[in-house]
């Protein structure tokens, strides 16, 4: 069973395995920033269902600077999977562009 939590935005993609052929739909999901250490430190919950799971929480300075870090952690997540495996855009298209 996933370790879910409630997220605050999600992005569908599929990923397409070089080595096998085979395809399938991963879901990156952040949920809502949280204080860890009230005005030291927050934090944000990240996961990519479908391949990784739940990944240990982002940190951050605060909420916001916590959700831009696991944003920007994903897609370098994503970024350094292309030598065996492609992500593609729910409508076919490659999600980065080479």
């Amino acid at each position: 069973m996933e370790d879910e939590f409630a997220s605050v935005v999600e992005r569908t993609l599929v990923l397409h395995d070089c080595e096998t052929g085979q395809r399938s739909e991963i879901r990156l999901s952040i949920g809502r920033p949280y204080w860890v250490d009230p005005g030291m430190e927050a934090a944000c919950p990240v996961a990519v269902y479908g391949s990784f799971g739940r990944l240990a929480d982002i940190r951050g300075i605060d909420p916001m600077n916590a959700l831009a870090l696991a944003i920007q952690f994903l897609e370098s997540l994503l970024k350094g999977m292309s030598e065996t495996r492609t992500v593609y855009w729910p409508s076919g298209e490659k999600y980065f562009d080479e």
